[in-house]
């Protein structure tokens, strides 16, 4: 008991993830601050199963946890119940103290200050708590994880307090261990991580559960992270000054109108891609951001290239946002979107009230061919057929990231993930010219899921291009013995059991662009691809977990185009990000997966670095579901 306590204590506090978040623009750690609330009730002098009392268990488990923080992640520590013995006594019920302020150079004070504390007084829950938030302050994410093993004794409610800490959104989450707890404690502890948008773990069914806890826990502190130089669009489009090179930068939507940014040539000829992603609103029926691309000659007018629009639903998204990318690219040698040597890029809220949100803006170009007529390159790429995967044994030490930014770069085989109600998880894959990539996810209809899913919808696996765009062709259409229940709706297909869906890019091929099915046009330049899945149901109980397999197909390099060297553009490769700016760069780290997955293809290794783009969504609303065969 008293081991897998401390495995579940350092999975709460997110040890064991060697994924670093990217850089925030501000300079501020994306990392949640974090404070640990300690229980020193009277109640912790008793035993767990093995014979070591309550009290060691937690001091052991935070030593090492404190061990294992990332020097760059602010923590702070707090107790209750560990000076008033009584409740009669004057205090017993506001018996808390921050032990240690939240900081980055705390680690030894953090743990000498564990030495002092005994069990000793009350249970004042909900004051702990509300004295932790205002130990985390007001701005950017922040996390809460209470270590407790009973019921509060003290009022205010701590479910109360839970709520009124994380009614303002995304950025306040508490997690919460209860430690050999059971009945109205154990409900009471549930509670404050439900109204907390958090999780609530069992230490003692921690057995069961550490693999899972070392990774929805390392998520559970993570923000919606997007990264980029801070700039900020202009009102006219004819004195636009931010000026964009290949690179990503941060910006707020407007909250009326388009704000407009210059996006010079530096090849001529070239292709500038632009991609974003905007920070959604939870709980809408649909947001989206427009981005679109002009071109202004000598005479002042202005020609449209292209628009397009993010777009996302999110009921039960915590942390949702879209994606959309334009191009451009025109058919024309001759159209003054290809030629012009500055295209005028837009940028206004579409759908719904995204005034005020962030999103980031990704710019990528990409150089000409040497010969343009592009006479030997293999035309569009067919739409793939899909193939069951037979998923191999998992690797279970992968971490998901919430968005492009932190994202783990990983390779062909099968690995184990859970996903809380309201997640998004994101990994990444080198995609080279001539490949496809599916992604297929497996797992078990619980009633909670089938509950959640009959409020909101639904669980989507879905495939992002280097450049912001949908490259995923929904599976479920393609198998060839369609097991795929053809019922649509809110309410899940047959019921309690195993199930199957995924997704599988469009093979690259730098002739896809000229196809009119925007997934197709999506898969016209190699590098960097993101792998989706997100949990879009409500509901306390709904954790899904699940086996995401992922197989590359097709021939590495087949169709890679010759381009011309001129100005700044780079050639797209299959492990670039195409469009990190120097400050979202990370340095990569390497474990190597096992075992060969269920065809017999040993995985490669596995590079966790974390992605430095960022870019994930909620375009599609299709629902993708579906029954596997028995």
């Amino acid at each position: 008991m008293h081991a897998t306590f401390i495995a579940m204590i350092a999975a709460v506090a997110g040890i064991g993830s060697t994924v670093s978040p990217a850089a925030a623009a501000d300079d501020v750690d994306p990392s949640s601050r974090m404070v640990l609330v300690l229980d020193s009730s009277g109640s912790m002098a008793e035993k767990t199963s093995d014979g070591t009392k309550r009290i060691d268990a937690a001091k052991d488990a935070l030593r090492r946890v404190i061990a294992k923080l990332p020097d760059d992640q602010e923590v702070g520590l707090r107790v209750y119940g560990a000076k008033v013995f009584d409740r009669k006594d004057s205090g017993a019920c506001t018996d808390s103290q921050l032990i240690v302020e939240p900081g980055v150079d705390n680690r030894d004070d953090l743990t000498a200050s564990l030495k002092g504390y005994k069990p000793y007084g009350e249970t004042p829950i909900g004051y702990a708590l509300q004295e932790a938030g205002k130990d985390l302050g007001s701005e950017g994410p922040r996390t809460i994880v209470l270590v407790s093993d009973g019921e509060p004794t003290c009022d205010p409610d701590p479910c109360i307090v839970a709520e009124q800490l994380s009614k303002d959104g995304v950025d306040v989450r508490i997690d919460v261990v209860g430690l050999d707890v059971s009945g109205k404690a154990r409900d009471k502890l549930k509670c404050v991580a439900e109204k907390g948008k958090g999780t609530y773990y069992d230490a003692a069914s921690a057995d069961e559960l550490v693999d899972s806890l070392d990774t929805s826990t390392t998520r559970a502190s993570r923000p919606f992270d997007l990264t980029g130089d801070p700039i900020e669009g202009t009102p006219d489009l004819t004195d636009a000054t931010p000026v964009l090179t290949t690179g990503q930068y941060l910006d707020r939507v407007p909250v009326s109108g388009e704000v407009f940014y210059r996006l010079p040539r530096t090849a001529k000829g070239s292709t500038l891609h632009v991609g974003l992603i905007n920070e959604g609103e939870p709980g809408s029926a649909g947001t989206g951001v427009r981005l679109s691309l002009y071109q202004r000659d000598e005479d002042g007018k202005v020609n449209h290239c292209e628009s397009e629009s993010s777009h996302d639903v999110a009921l039960g998204e915590r942390r949702p946002f879209a994606y959309t990318s334009v191009s451009s690219w025109t058919k024309s040698a001759t159209d003054p979107c290809t030629t012009a040597d500055e295209i005028i890029v837009g940028l206004k809220s579409s759908v719904g009230n995204l005034g005020g949100k962030q999103v980031e803006i990704a710019v990528y170009e990409e150089p000409p061919l040497r010969d343009p007529t592009a006479r030997d390159l293999p035309p569009t790429a067919p739409v793939p057929r899909w193939s069951t995967l037979t998923p191999g044994t998992p690797v279970t030490d992968v971490v998901p990231g919430t968005s492009i930014a932190n994202a783990p770069v990983v390779e062909d085989g099968t690995y184990a993930f859970d996903i809380n109600p309201g997640e998004t998880q994101v990994v990444a894959v080198p995609l080279d010219w001539g490949q496809n990539v599916q992604a297929q996810l497996d797992g078990e209809l619980t009633r909670e899921i089938l509950k959640a899913a009959a409020v909101a919808s639904d669980i989507e696996v879905d495939i992002i291009d280097p450049l912001r765009g949908d490259s995923g062709v929904d599976f479920f259409g393609h198998e060839p013995d369609d097991w795929y229940a053809t019922a649509l709706g809110n309410a899940w297909v047959d019921g309690v059991g195993p199930y199957r869906t995924g997704a599988q890019s469009h093979t690259l091929a730098y002739l896809n662009r000229l196809d009119s099915n925007p997934k197709i046009r999506a898969a016209q330049v190699a590098g960097m691809h993101y792998i989706r899945v997100r949990h879009n149901v409500r509901g306390d109980e709904a954790n899904l977990q699940y086996t995401l397999t992922i197989k590359h197909n097709g021939t590495a390099g087949e169709g890679t185009p010759e381009y011309a060297e001129s100005g700044d553009a780079v050639a797209p490769a299959a492990d670039s990000r195409l469009t990190v700016s120097p400050e979202a760069a990370h340095d990569e780290t390497k474990q190597t997966a096992g075992a060969p997955n269920g065809d017999g293809i040993a995985w490669l290794p596995i590079g966790l670095g974390a992605a430095g783009v960022l870019a994930l969504a909620g375009a599609g609303i299709a629902l993708r579901r579906g029954r596997a065969n028995a």
